[in-house]
């Protein structure tokens, strides 16, 4: 219970990584702010956390709308007393390959998850300003450290944007005077959940395109680069964001945290 008396906001919380956070944030006991533009799915893990016995709210919100940011931000600090912790879990993946890509994937992904992570914390920031204390944890990728080929450059250039955000904002709060602000950003690797077991398209030997489920790509492409061989669990994420959220991270600002199994190292 290291987070009790504490507001905890997630986006895209529904599924895979963002409900993981959710829960393991209620665990701790934080009041927890479900967001997401499905509704059926922040109910569910809003009731998951209350079962924990946490106060939580379920919100239906579209991080490409600046204005459903803003009411959310509103309700978590009207309905729950305060906003202390932001996670920026929405994203969508970016498939197709550059050349071929039509421009509205490409924009889609960068409104999504680098556009969306900017209007979560857009709004969330004057309630953290007023209390001159909050964490911010984003979520990028360990395609936000590397290139990777087929199908990732629109998701590749959006999470490198989000390590971007990350590190400008951490130096600017803390400049203009917020050291109690914090801002980091969670690299996963391959997650056994959500997208990391979506189907993908991959090109075969024979330079055929064929769907090709997230733990098979892993087995037959990733492995073998990743020195413990293995995909990581969204728990693990999640609990790399709970020490983010908590007082004894205050010297942790601006980071990129790879949670990938050694897959990048840096």
């Amino acid at each position: 219970m290291r987070l009790q008396g504490k507001v905890a906001v997630v986006t895209g919380g529904g599924t895979g990584i963002g409900r993981a956070i959710a829960l393991a944030l209620a665990r701790e006991g934080a009041a927890i702010v479900v967001a997401s533009n499905v509704v059926p799915e922040v109910e569910a893990v809003a009731r998951e956390a209350e079962a924990l016995g946490a106060r939580a709210l379920a919100i239906g919100a579209d991080v490409t709308r600046l204005a459903d940011m803003d009411a959310m931000a509103a309700r978590a600090a009207g309905e729950l007393g305060s906003l202390d912790v932001l996670v920026t879990c929405a994203g969508v993946a970016g498939g197709g390959l550059l050349a071929e890509q039509p421009e509205g994937d490409w924009t889609r992904v960068i409104d999504v998850n680098l556009n969306g992570t900017y209007r979560a914390i857009r709004a969330a920031l004057p309630q953290m300003m007023r209390q001159r204390e909050g964490r911010i944890v984003t979520i990028s990728s360990i395609y936000g450290r590397m290139g990777g080929f087929g199908h990732v450059s629109a998701y590749a250039a959006s999470k490198h944007g989000v390590i971007g955000l990350t590190r400008a904002l951490a130096t600017e709060l803390a400049s203009q005077g917020y050291p109690g602000i914090t801002v980091n950003a969670l690299c996963p690797g391959y997650v056994r959940a959500g997208m990391g077991l979506a189907p993908r398209k991959v090109r075969s030997r024979e330079g055929v395109m064929e769907d090709v489920g997230g733990e098979e790509v892993f087995e037959r492409h990733i492995k073998r680069r990743v020195p413990q061989r293995r995909m990581i669990e969204a728990e693990e994420i999640a609990a790399a964001a709970v020490f983010l959220a908590l007082p004894e991270s205050r010297g942790v600002t601006g980071q990129g945290i790879n949670v990938d199994g050694g897959f990048v190292m840096s």
